[in-house]
Protein backbone atom coordinates (compact mmCIF):
# COMPACT_ATOMS: atom_id res chain seq x y z
CA UNK A 1 0.00 0.00 0.00
CA UNK A 2 1.59 3.25 -1.14
CA UNK A 3 1.68 6.30 1.14
CA UNK A 4 1.95 9.91 0.05
CA UNK A 5 3.87 12.76 1.64
CA UNK A 6 2.42 16.28 1.77
CA UNK A 7 4.49 17.48 -1.21
CA UNK A 8 3.66 14.37 -3.22
CA UNK A 9 -0.09 14.64 -2.70
CA UNK A 10 -0.01 18.36 -3.53
CA UNK A 11 1.82 17.56 -6.77
CA UNK A 12 -0.64 14.76 -7.59
CA UNK A 13 -3.54 17.11 -6.94
CA UNK A 14 -1.97 19.78 -9.16
CA UNK A 15 -1.16 17.40 -12.04
CA UNK A 16 -4.62 15.81 -11.93
CA UNK A 17 -6.08 19.23 -12.69
CA UNK A 18 -3.40 20.80 -14.89
CA UNK A 19 -2.21 17.84 -16.95
CA UNK A 20 -5.23 15.53 -16.96
CA UNK A 21 -7.91 18.26 -16.80
CA UNK A 22 -9.78 16.67 -13.88
CA UNK A 23 -10.87 19.92 -12.30
CA UNK A 24 -10.24 20.65 -8.64
CA UNK A 25 -13.98 21.33 -8.24
CA UNK A 26 -14.80 17.78 -9.35
CA UNK A 27 -12.19 16.33 -7.00
CA UNK A 28 -13.49 18.43 -4.08
CA UNK A 29 -17.08 17.44 -4.82
CA UNK A 30 -16.21 13.73 -4.82
CA UNK A 31 -14.08 14.10 -1.67
CA UNK A 32 -16.90 15.86 0.14
CA UNK A 33 -19.67 13.54 -1.04
CA UNK A 34 -17.80 10.33 -0.21
CA UNK A 35 -16.87 11.76 3.20
CA UNK A 36 -20.54 12.58 3.79
CA UNK A 37 -21.47 8.98 2.93
CA UNK A 38 -18.96 7.63 5.46
CA UNK A 39 -20.09 10.05 8.16
CA UNK A 40 -23.73 9.11 7.59
CA UNK A 41 -22.91 5.38 7.66
CA UNK A 42 -20.68 5.50 10.76
CA UNK A 43 -22.47 8.11 12.88
CA UNK A 44 -25.90 8.87 11.33
CA UNK A 45 -25.77 12.18 13.21
CA UNK A 46 -28.75 14.45 13.94
CA UNK A 47 -26.88 17.72 14.49
CA UNK A 48 -23.36 18.39 13.24
CA UNK A 49 -20.88 21.20 13.71
CA UNK A 50 -18.47 21.53 10.77
CA UNK A 51 -15.40 23.61 11.65
CA UNK A 52 -13.65 24.84 8.52
CA UNK A 53 -10.62 26.81 7.49
CA UNK A 54 -10.56 29.01 4.41
CA UNK A 55 -8.42 26.79 2.17
CA UNK A 56 -9.23 23.66 0.18
CA UNK A 57 -9.62 21.57 3.32
CA UNK A 58 -12.30 24.02 4.38
CA UNK A 59 -13.85 23.66 0.94
CA UNK A 60 -14.12 19.89 1.51
CA UNK A 61 -15.87 20.65 4.80
CA UNK A 62 -18.36 22.94 3.09
CA UNK A 63 -19.29 20.20 0.60
CA UNK A 64 -19.82 17.81 3.53
CA UNK A 65 -21.99 20.39 5.32
CA UNK A 66 -24.10 20.85 2.20
CA UNK A 67 -24.77 17.12 1.75
CA UNK A 68 -25.53 16.68 5.44
CA UNK A 69 -28.06 19.52 5.33
CA UNK A 70 -29.64 18.31 2.08
CA UNK A 71 -30.08 14.83 3.55
CA UNK A 72 -31.89 15.78 6.70
CA UNK A 73 -29.08 16.49 9.18
CA UNK A 74 -29.14 19.80 11.02
CA UNK A 75 -25.76 21.35 10.22
CA UNK A 76 -23.94 24.49 11.36
CA UNK A 77 -20.60 25.81 10.16
CA UNK A 78 -17.89 27.56 12.17
CA UNK A 79 -15.54 29.45 9.85
CA UNK A 80 -11.98 29.80 11.15
CA UNK A 81 -9.84 32.29 9.25
CA UNK A 82 -6.55 30.42 9.00
CA UNK A 83 -5.05 32.27 6.04
CA UNK A 84 -4.98 35.75 4.57
CA UNK A 85 -6.22 34.27 1.28
CA UNK A 86 -9.16 31.98 0.59
CA UNK A 87 -9.03 29.34 -2.14
CA UNK A 88 -11.35 29.78 -5.11
CA UNK A 89 -13.02 26.40 -4.58
CA UNK A 90 -13.67 27.33 -0.95
CA UNK A 91 -15.32 30.59 -2.06
CA UNK A 92 -17.55 28.80 -4.58
CA UNK A 93 -18.78 26.32 -2.00
CA UNK A 94 -19.31 29.04 0.60
CA UNK A 95 -21.73 30.76 -1.81
CA UNK A 96 -23.77 27.55 -1.98
CA UNK A 97 -23.85 27.28 1.81
CA UNK A 98 -25.19 30.82 2.06
CA UNK A 99 -27.83 30.18 -0.62
CA UNK A 100 -29.00 27.14 1.34
CA UNK A 101 -29.12 29.33 4.46
CA UNK A 102 -26.97 26.94 6.46
CA UNK A 103 -26.16 28.70 9.71
CA UNK A 104 -22.59 29.97 10.09
CA UNK A 105 -21.04 30.76 13.47
CA UNK A 106 -18.45 33.40 14.32
CA UNK A 107 -17.32 31.86 17.60
CA UNK A 108 -17.72 28.68 19.63
CA UNK A 109 -18.99 28.90 23.18
CA UNK A 110 -18.60 26.01 25.62
CA UNK A 111 -22.37 25.67 26.03
CA UNK A 112 -22.98 25.84 22.29
CA UNK A 113 -20.62 22.97 21.46
CA UNK A 114 -22.54 20.55 23.67
CA UNK A 115 -25.68 20.97 21.56
CA UNK A 116 -24.10 18.90 18.72
CA UNK A 117 -23.66 15.15 18.51
CA UNK A 118 -20.73 15.21 16.04
CA UNK A 119 -17.92 17.60 15.12
CA UNK A 120 -16.36 17.53 11.66
CA UNK A 121 -12.85 19.02 11.73
CA UNK A 122 -11.92 20.56 8.39
CA UNK A 123 -9.59 23.41 9.43
CA UNK A 124 -6.19 22.34 8.11
CA UNK A 125 -5.11 19.72 5.58
CA UNK A 126 -1.69 18.64 4.32
CA UNK A 127 -0.63 22.21 3.56
CA UNK A 128 -0.07 23.19 7.20
CA UNK A 129 3.61 23.99 7.90
CA UNK A 130 3.56 26.50 10.75
CA UNK A 131 2.72 26.62 14.43
CA UNK A 132 -0.99 27.09 15.09
CA UNK A 133 -1.92 30.50 16.47
CA UNK A 134 -3.53 30.97 19.88
CA UNK A 135 -7.08 31.62 18.64
CA UNK A 136 -7.24 28.40 16.61
CA UNK A 137 -5.44 26.48 19.38
CA UNK A 138 -8.21 27.53 21.75
CA UNK A 139 -10.85 26.17 19.36
CA UNK A 140 -8.93 22.88 19.11
CA UNK A 141 -8.74 22.74 22.91
CA UNK A 142 -12.53 23.20 23.21
CA UNK A 143 -13.12 20.44 20.66
CA UNK A 144 -10.79 18.04 22.47
CA UNK A 145 -12.42 18.80 25.81
CA UNK A 146 -15.97 18.40 24.50
CA UNK A 147 -16.02 14.58 24.65
CA UNK A 148 -18.01 14.62 21.40
CA UNK A 149 -17.03 12.27 18.57
CA UNK A 150 -14.77 14.05 16.08
CA UNK A 151 -14.29 13.24 12.40
CA UNK A 152 -11.24 14.92 10.85
CA UNK A 153 -11.02 15.52 7.12
CA UNK A 154 -7.72 14.52 5.45
CA UNK A 155 -5.74 15.01 8.69
CA UNK A 156 -6.51 15.93 12.30
CA UNK A 157 -5.93 19.70 12.21
CA UNK A 158 -2.48 20.46 13.56
CA UNK A 159 -0.82 17.20 12.46
CA UNK A 160 2.18 17.04 10.12
CA UNK A 161 1.31 14.67 7.27
CA UNK A 162 4.87 13.38 6.94
CA UNK A 163 6.24 13.08 10.49
CA UNK A 164 3.23 12.67 12.76
CA UNK A 165 4.44 15.59 14.86
CA UNK A 166 2.06 18.42 15.76
CA UNK A 167 2.28 22.14 15.20
CA UNK A 168 1.78 23.02 18.86
CA UNK A 169 -1.83 21.89 19.06
CA UNK A 170 -3.79 19.11 17.39
CA UNK A 171 -7.31 17.72 17.12
CA UNK A 172 -7.78 14.28 18.68
CA UNK A 173 -10.08 12.52 16.23
CA UNK A 174 -12.12 9.35 16.50
CA UNK A 175 -11.84 8.84 12.77
CA UNK A 176 -9.97 10.59 9.97
CA UNK A 177 -11.12 10.48 6.37
CA UNK A 178 -8.09 10.99 4.16
CA UNK A 179 -7.96 11.30 0.37
CA UNK A 180 -6.26 9.33 -2.42
CA UNK A 181 -3.47 7.84 -0.26
CA UNK A 182 -2.84 7.27 3.42
CA UNK A 183 -0.27 9.73 4.83
CA UNK A 184 2.79 8.55 6.82
CA UNK A 185 2.08 10.95 9.68
CA UNK A 186 -1.34 9.34 10.26
CA UNK A 187 0.17 5.89 10.71
CA UNK A 188 3.50 6.36 12.45
CA UNK A 189 4.16 7.08 16.11
CA UNK A 190 3.37 9.70 17.47
CA UNK A 191 0.85 10.79 14.79
CA UNK A 192 -1.17 7.58 15.03
CA UNK A 193 -2.17 8.60 18.57
CA UNK A 194 -4.28 11.49 17.23
CA UNK A 195 -6.83 9.35 15.38
CA UNK A 196 -8.26 5.94 16.22
CA UNK A 197 -9.24 4.92 12.69
CA UNK A 198 -8.21 6.19 9.27
CA UNK A 199 -10.57 5.76 6.31
CA UNK A 200 -9.39 6.19 2.73
CA UNK A 201 -11.49 7.88 0.05
CA UNK A 202 -10.23 7.44 -3.50
CA UNK A 203 -10.52 10.42 -5.85
CA UNK A 204 -10.39 10.38 -9.68
CA UNK A 205 -6.59 10.28 -9.84
CA UNK A 206 -4.62 8.75 -12.75
CA UNK A 207 -2.75 5.66 -11.52
CA UNK A 208 0.48 6.74 -13.20
CA UNK A 209 0.76 9.69 -10.80
CA UNK A 210 1.35 7.29 -7.91
CA UNK A 211 4.04 5.15 -9.52
CA UNK A 212 6.94 7.09 -7.98
CA UNK A 213 5.62 7.05 -4.41
CA UNK A 214 8.16 5.20 -2.26
CA UNK A 215 6.54 5.16 1.19
CA UNK A 216 4.51 2.05 2.04
CA UNK A 217 2.26 0.64 4.74
CA UNK A 218 2.79 -3.07 5.32
CA UNK A 219 -0.24 -5.31 5.87
CA UNK A 220 -1.42 -8.67 4.49
CA UNK A 221 -2.17 -7.48 0.96
CA UNK A 222 1.39 -6.12 0.68
CA UNK A 223 2.58 -9.74 0.28
CA UNK A 224 0.46 -10.65 -2.73
CA UNK A 225 2.57 -12.88 -5.03
CA UNK A 226 5.42 -12.45 -2.56
CA UNK A 227 6.03 -15.91 -1.09
CA UNK A 228 8.47 -18.38 -2.61
CA UNK A 229 7.22 -21.89 -3.31
CA UNK A 230 8.61 -24.66 -1.09
CA UNK A 231 9.01 -27.80 -3.22
CA UNK A 232 8.08 -31.20 -1.79
CA UNK A 233 11.45 -32.61 -2.89
CA UNK A 234 13.43 -30.03 -0.89
CA UNK A 235 16.08 -30.85 1.71
CA UNK A 236 17.75 -28.75 4.42
CA UNK A 237 20.20 -27.39 1.88
CA UNK A 238 17.31 -25.92 -0.12
CA UNK A 239 16.39 -23.37 2.53
CA UNK A 240 19.71 -21.86 3.48
CA UNK A 241 22.07 -21.65 6.43
CA UNK A 242 21.84 -19.04 9.20
CA UNK A 243 24.91 -18.35 11.32
CA UNK A 244 24.26 -16.54 14.61
CA UNK A 245 27.26 -15.06 16.42
CA UNK A 246 26.82 -14.01 20.02
CA UNK A 247 25.98 -15.22 23.48
CA UNK A 248 27.78 -14.80 26.80
CA UNK A 249 27.67 -16.47 30.19
CA UNK A 250 24.97 -14.12 31.49
CA UNK A 251 22.92 -14.00 28.27
CA UNK A 252 22.77 -17.42 26.67
CA UNK A 253 19.02 -17.13 26.03
CA UNK A 254 19.30 -14.38 23.41
CA UNK A 255 21.22 -16.39 20.86
CA UNK A 256 19.04 -19.41 21.54
CA UNK A 257 15.91 -17.38 20.70
CA UNK A 258 17.47 -16.02 17.51
CA UNK A 259 18.48 -19.48 16.31
CA UNK A 260 15.18 -21.11 17.19
CA UNK A 261 13.28 -18.30 15.39
CA UNK A 262 15.33 -18.91 12.27
CA UNK A 263 14.42 -22.60 12.24
CA UNK A 264 10.74 -21.99 12.99
CA UNK A 265 10.57 -19.48 10.12
CA UNK A 266 11.75 -22.13 7.70
CA UNK A 267 15.51 -22.06 7.11
CA UNK A 268 17.30 -25.39 6.65
CA UNK A 269 20.27 -25.13 9.01
CA UNK A 270 21.23 -22.98 11.99
CA UNK A 271 24.75 -22.68 13.40
CA UNK A 272 25.37 -20.91 16.71
CA UNK A 273 28.83 -19.43 17.25
CA UNK A 274 29.19 -19.00 21.03
CA UNK A 275 31.79 -18.84 23.79
CA UNK A 276 32.74 -22.24 25.21
CA UNK A 277 31.32 -21.33 28.63
CA UNK A 278 27.70 -21.61 27.39
CA UNK A 279 27.92 -24.21 24.62
CA UNK A 280 27.04 -27.25 26.74
CA UNK A 281 23.99 -25.49 28.17
CA UNK A 282 22.78 -24.50 24.72
CA UNK A 283 23.37 -27.95 23.23
CA UNK A 284 20.88 -29.40 25.71
CA UNK A 285 18.30 -26.68 24.92
CA UNK A 286 18.80 -26.63 21.17
CA UNK A 287 19.95 -30.02 19.83
CA UNK A 288 18.90 -29.14 16.26
CA UNK A 289 21.65 -26.51 15.96
CA UNK A 290 25.27 -26.91 14.88
CA UNK A 291 27.71 -25.28 17.33
CA UNK A 292 31.00 -23.48 16.88
CA UNK A 293 32.71 -23.07 20.24
CA UNK A 294 35.02 -20.08 20.62
CA UNK A 295 37.47 -20.13 23.56
CA UNK A 296 36.45 -17.92 26.46
CA UNK A 297 38.01 -14.53 26.95
CA UNK A 298 40.00 -14.04 30.16
CA UNK A 299 36.82 -12.64 31.76
CA UNK A 300 35.28 -16.12 31.54
CA UNK A 301 32.03 -14.56 30.26
CA UNK A 302 32.46 -13.62 26.58
CA UNK A 303 34.22 -15.19 23.59
CA UNK A 304 37.86 -14.46 22.84
CA UNK A 305 38.09 -12.14 19.85
CA UNK A 306 41.72 -13.07 19.19
CA UNK A 307 40.78 -16.74 18.62
CA UNK A 308 37.60 -16.02 16.73
CA UNK A 309 38.71 -15.93 13.07
CA UNK A 310 40.90 -19.04 13.31
CA UNK A 311 38.13 -21.02 14.99
CA UNK A 312 35.50 -19.91 12.49
CA UNK A 313 37.70 -20.86 9.53
CA UNK A 314 38.48 -24.23 11.11
CA UNK A 315 34.97 -25.20 12.30
CA UNK A 316 32.47 -23.61 9.90
CA UNK A 317 31.34 -26.62 7.86
CA UNK A 318 28.88 -24.92 5.50
CA UNK A 319 28.93 -21.48 3.90
CA UNK A 320 26.27 -19.29 5.57
CA UNK A 321 23.45 -17.67 3.58
CA UNK A 322 22.78 -15.02 6.23
CA UNK A 323 24.52 -13.94 9.43
CA UNK A 324 23.31 -12.42 12.69
CA UNK A 325 25.86 -10.72 14.95
CA UNK A 326 25.12 -9.46 18.44
CA UNK A 327 22.42 -11.27 20.44
CA UNK A 328 23.66 -11.63 24.02
CA UNK A 329 27.26 -11.12 22.92
CA UNK A 330 28.21 -8.57 25.61
CA UNK A 331 29.40 -4.98 25.38
CA UNK A 332 33.08 -5.52 26.15
CA UNK A 333 34.97 -3.12 23.87
CA UNK A 334 37.39 -5.78 22.66
CA UNK A 335 34.52 -7.53 20.88
CA UNK A 336 34.45 -4.71 18.34
CA UNK A 337 37.43 -6.43 16.71
CA UNK A 338 35.28 -9.54 16.22
CA UNK A 339 32.57 -7.50 14.49
CA UNK A 340 35.04 -5.75 12.18
CA UNK A 341 36.61 -9.09 11.20
CA UNK A 342 33.19 -10.62 10.55
CA UNK A 343 32.23 -7.80 8.19
CA UNK A 344 35.33 -8.58 6.12
CA UNK A 345 35.26 -12.36 6.46
CA UNK A 346 31.77 -13.25 5.26
CA UNK A 347 30.22 -12.76 1.84
CA UNK A 348 26.49 -12.74 2.47
CA UNK A 349 23.94 -10.38 4.06
CA UNK A 350 24.66 -9.53 7.70
CA UNK A 351 22.25 -8.43 10.43
CA UNK A 352 23.71 -6.34 13.26
CA UNK A 353 21.62 -6.42 16.42
CA UNK A 354 21.80 -5.66 20.14
CA UNK A 355 25.41 -5.58 21.38
CA UNK A 356 26.80 -5.38 17.85
CA UNK A 357 24.88 -2.12 17.39
CA UNK A 358 26.07 -0.72 20.70
CA UNK A 359 29.70 -1.57 19.95
CA UNK A 360 29.63 0.02 16.48
CA UNK A 361 27.63 3.09 17.54
CA UNK A 362 30.79 5.16 18.14
CA UNK A 363 31.87 4.71 14.52
CA UNK A 364 29.14 3.80 12.05
CA UNK A 365 31.69 4.15 9.24
CA UNK A 366 32.60 0.55 10.14
CA UNK A 367 29.23 -0.44 8.71
CA UNK A 368 29.53 1.76 5.64
CA UNK A 369 32.84 0.13 4.66
CA UNK A 370 31.32 -3.36 4.50
CA UNK A 371 30.72 -4.51 0.92
CA UNK A 372 27.91 -6.91 1.86
CA UNK A 373 24.28 -5.91 2.45
CA UNK A 374 23.73 -4.93 6.07
CA UNK A 375 20.54 -4.84 8.12
CA UNK A 376 20.48 -2.80 11.34
CA UNK A 377 17.78 -3.56 13.92
CA UNK A 378 17.97 -0.92 16.70
CA UNK A 379 15.32 -0.29 19.32
CA UNK A 380 14.93 3.42 20.25
CA UNK A 381 17.63 3.26 22.94
CA UNK A 382 20.16 1.75 20.57
CA UNK A 383 19.21 4.24 17.88
CA UNK A 384 19.73 7.08 20.36
CA UNK A 385 23.30 5.87 20.92
CA UNK A 386 23.91 5.62 17.17
CA UNK A 387 22.80 9.19 16.41
CA UNK A 388 24.01 10.70 19.73
CA UNK A 389 20.56 11.98 20.73
CA UNK A 390 18.12 11.03 23.47
CA UNK A 391 15.28 8.52 23.14
CA UNK A 392 12.63 11.27 23.15
CA UNK A 393 14.20 12.81 20.04
CA UNK A 394 14.25 9.41 18.35
CA UNK A 395 10.59 8.75 19.10
CA UNK A 396 9.55 12.15 17.79
CA UNK A 397 11.45 11.74 14.50
CA UNK A 398 11.25 8.05 13.72
CA UNK A 399 10.85 8.21 9.94
CA UNK A 400 13.46 10.89 9.27
CA UNK A 401 16.01 9.24 11.60
CA UNK A 402 15.62 5.79 10.05
CA UNK A 403 15.97 7.32 6.59
CA UNK A 404 19.07 9.29 7.60
CA UNK A 405 20.84 6.30 9.19
CA UNK A 406 20.17 4.20 6.08
CA UNK A 407 21.54 6.98 3.92
CA UNK A 408 24.66 7.36 6.10
CA UNK A 409 25.43 3.65 6.46
CA UNK A 410 24.11 2.32 3.13
CA UNK A 411 22.26 -0.25 5.26
CA UNK A 412 18.63 -1.28 5.71
CA UNK A 413 17.50 0.24 9.02
CA UNK A 414 14.74 -1.29 11.13
CA UNK A 415 13.74 1.10 13.91
CA UNK A 416 11.73 -1.10 16.24
CA UNK A 417 8.75 -0.02 18.31
CA UNK A 418 5.10 0.79 17.74
CA UNK A 419 4.67 0.87 13.96
CA UNK A 420 8.23 -0.26 13.29
CA UNK A 421 9.95 1.72 10.52
CA UNK A 422 11.95 -0.05 7.81
CA UNK A 423 14.15 2.20 5.68
CA UNK A 424 16.19 1.27 2.62
CA UNK A 425 19.41 2.97 1.44
CA UNK A 426 17.41 4.20 -1.59
CA UNK A 427 15.11 6.22 0.66
CA UNK A 428 12.08 3.88 0.65
CA UNK A 429 10.11 3.82 3.90
CA UNK A 430 7.91 0.95 5.09
CA UNK A 431 5.64 1.38 8.12
CA UNK A 432 4.74 -1.96 9.68
CA UNK A 433 1.09 -2.55 10.48
CA UNK A 434 1.34 -5.56 12.81
CA UNK A 435 2.25 -6.01 16.47
CA UNK A 436 0.97 -4.79 19.82
CA UNK A 437 2.06 -3.55 23.24
CA UNK A 438 2.16 -7.09 24.65
CA UNK A 439 5.46 -7.55 22.79
CA UNK A 440 7.28 -5.25 25.22
CA UNK A 441 9.14 -8.18 26.81
CA UNK A 442 12.70 -9.44 26.80
CA UNK A 443 13.91 -11.49 23.84
CA UNK A 444 11.56 -10.07 21.20
CA UNK A 445 14.38 -8.37 19.31
CA UNK A 446 16.45 -11.56 19.29
CA UNK A 447 13.51 -13.42 17.80
CA UNK A 448 13.07 -10.79 15.09
CA UNK A 449 16.68 -10.99 13.92
CA UNK A 450 16.42 -14.76 13.59
CA UNK A 451 13.23 -14.42 11.53
CA UNK A 452 14.76 -11.89 9.14
CA UNK A 453 17.95 -13.94 8.75
CA UNK A 454 15.87 -17.02 7.99
CA UNK A 455 13.97 -15.31 5.19
CA UNK A 456 17.25 -14.05 3.70
CA UNK A 457 18.65 -17.60 3.87
CA UNK A 458 15.56 -18.87 2.03
CA UNK A 459 16.31 -16.56 -0.91
CA UNK A 460 14.40 -13.37 -0.17
CA UNK A 461 16.27 -10.14 -0.78
CA UNK A 462 17.30 -8.39 2.46
CA UNK A 463 14.68 -5.65 2.07
CA UNK A 464 11.97 -8.22 1.31
CA UNK A 465 13.11 -10.32 4.27
CA UNK A 466 13.05 -7.27 6.53
CA UNK A 467 9.50 -6.18 5.64
CA UNK A 468 8.17 -9.74 5.75
CA UNK A 469 10.09 -10.59 8.92
CA UNK A 470 8.89 -7.56 10.85
CA UNK A 471 5.28 -8.16 9.78
CA UNK A 472 5.35 -11.89 10.59
CA UNK A 473 6.87 -11.18 14.01
CA UNK A 474 4.15 -8.68 14.91
CA UNK A 475 1.34 -10.74 13.35
CA UNK A 476 2.27 -13.75 15.46
CA UNK A 477 1.90 -11.60 18.58
CA UNK A 478 -1.44 -10.28 17.28
CA UNK A 479 -2.77 -13.82 16.87
CA UNK A 480 -1.68 -14.63 20.43
CA UNK A 481 -3.29 -11.45 21.79
CA UNK A 482 -6.62 -12.28 20.12
CA UNK A 483 -6.76 -15.55 22.01
CA UNK A 484 -5.30 -14.33 25.29
CA UNK A 485 -4.35 -10.72 26.09
CA UNK A 486 -2.15 -7.82 24.97
CA UNK A 487 -0.08 -8.20 28.11
CA UNK A 488 3.10 -10.14 28.75
CA UNK A 489 3.49 -11.99 25.44
CA UNK A 490 6.71 -14.01 25.53
CA UNK A 491 9.22 -14.30 22.71
CA UNK A 492 9.00 -18.10 23.03
CA UNK A 493 5.22 -17.90 22.45
CA UNK A 494 5.79 -15.84 19.30
CA UNK A 495 8.37 -18.35 18.07
CA UNK A 496 5.96 -21.26 18.53
CA UNK A 497 3.34 -19.35 16.53
CA UNK A 498 5.62 -18.56 13.55
CA UNK A 499 4.83 -21.49 11.19
CA UNK A 500 1.08 -21.02 11.57
CA UNK A 501 1.40 -17.24 11.19
CA UNK A 502 3.39 -17.47 7.97
CA UNK A 503 0.84 -19.87 6.47
CA UNK A 504 -2.01 -17.56 7.49
CA UNK A 505 -0.37 -14.49 5.94
CA UNK A 506 0.35 -16.44 2.77
CA UNK A 507 -3.31 -17.45 2.49
CA UNK A 508 -4.66 -13.98 3.32
CA UNK A 509 -2.32 -12.35 0.79
CA UNK A 510 -4.03 -14.31 -1.98
CA UNK A 511 -7.34 -12.61 -1.32
CA UNK A 512 -7.91 -9.58 -3.54
CA UNK A 513 -8.91 -7.14 -0.80
CA UNK A 514 -8.50 -3.39 -1.20
CA UNK A 515 -7.62 -1.82 2.14
CA UNK A 516 -9.62 1.35 2.79
CA UNK A 517 -9.42 1.47 6.59
CA UNK A 518 -6.53 1.26 9.04
CA UNK A 519 -7.07 1.06 12.78
CA UNK A 520 -4.63 2.83 15.10
CA UNK A 521 -6.47 1.77 18.25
Amino acid sequence: MRLSSAKEIQKIDYLSSSKYKISSKIRMEIAGYKSFELIKKIYNPKKVLVIIGTGNNGGDGLVIARYLELNGTNCEVLIVKNSSKSSSDYKENLKIIKKLEIKTLKELGSNKINSFDLIVDSIFGVGLNRKIDRKIANIIKKVNMSKLPVCSIDLPSGLDADTGLTYGSCIKADITITFDFFKPGLLTDPGCNFTKDVHLVKLPTPVRLSEKLNNFFVEESFFKKFFKKRDKSSNKGSFGHVLVIGGSKNMSGAINLAGLSAYKTGCGLVTLCVPKCISNTLKKKFPESVFIEIPNNSDGITMDEDSYVDEIKKRLIKKPSAIVIGPGMGNRQGLLKLIKESLLLFHCPIILDADALNLTSDDINIIKKCKEEIVLTPHPGEMARIIKKDVKYVQENRISIAKQVSRDTKAITILKGHRTIISSPRGEIYINGSGNEGMATGGMGDSLTGIIASFIAQGYKPLEASTLGVFVHGKAADIISEKNTKRGILASEVIDMLPKTISQIEEESKRNIEVNKISNA
